[in-house]
């Protein structure tokens, strides 16, 4: 009995992987337009299976990263040696 509670929840939770990794990588991308972000956001988040499978397999790739905001260091010439 334990092992089919196991493995019914196991088949549910596995289509979930592809939803929650979607519903994560889509504000970390850049769309071409803010609107069609917002699309998929909405479609991923009301067809969670499907809606993940196509977002991650036709859509995503034609997307790029957001540019990561890398903390500036300073230039030698910026650092002071003489106190």
């Amino acid at each position: 009995m334990p092992f089919r509670i196991m493995f019914v929840a196991l088949l549910f939770m596995i289509p979930m992987i592809p939803t929650f990794w979607a519903l994560i990588d889509i504000p970390k991308r850049q769309f071409p337009q803010w609107k069609s972000k917002v699309i998929w956001f909405a479609i991923v988040s009301t067809v969670p299976f499907a809606g993940a499978m196509l977002y991650i397999l036709f859509i995503r790739r034609h997307t790029q990263p957001k540019p990561r905001l890398e903390p500036s260091t300073p230039r030698e010439e910026e650092i002071r040696t003489d106190a």
